[in-house]
């Protein structure tokens, strides 16, 4: 019995993109890391918004990590819940990102942060069937765009609805 549970556990943990403990990159941190890298970390994320177009010096740091952590990539402006149309620039730019440092999987919020400009914030999106069929509708097409499954992280809300 014991090890079919082990076989199953094995099993279940491989469908996941990477396992074990991850590391925000943030630039500050960059030198240091690459100075003194880290062996005990198994994978690290960034927010592509922040490294997408970074090019140079700093561009190729953060290609030394990509060469030697598996990475997750979290987005922060898709803003896949709201009224303006995706962002087609974005959207290319974030797959040519997502395939140079290959991404392991790519995750944005299910929210809006924006209508035709950034709201600096995560708002959340109606509690309605119409919703969904229009963020279903959205998250098909960015698969489309970057050829690959998205995730979601869950809605935010700033008061339960009533």
């Amino acid at each position: 019995m014991e090890n079919g549970m082990t076989n199953s556990k094995v099993a279940t943990q491989s469908q996941f993109p990477v396992q074990g403990a991850g590391l925000g990159l943030r630039r500050p941190l960059v030198d240091q890391l690459m100075a003194d890298p880290p062996e005990d970390v198994d994978f690290m994320e960034v927010a592509p918004e922040n490294w997408i177009h970074v090019g140079g010096k700093l561009g190729k740091k953060l290609r030394w990590f990509t060469e030697r952590y598996p990475f997750l990539i979290h987005g922060l402006s898709l803003s896949i819940g709201g009224p303006a149309p995706l962002d087609d620039d974005f959207l290319r730019s974030l797959k040519v990102f997502l395939d140079r440092h290959g991404a392991r999987t790519y995750t944005e919020h299910l929210s809006y942060c924006g209508d035709h400009g950034q709201l600096y914030d995560l708002m959340p999106i109606p509690f309605t069937e119409e919703a969904v069929h229009y963020v279903a509708q959205r998250i098909r097409r960015v698969q489309d765009v970057l050829e690959r499954r998205i995730g979601m992280e869950n809605v935010s809300t700033y008061a339960a609805p009533t």
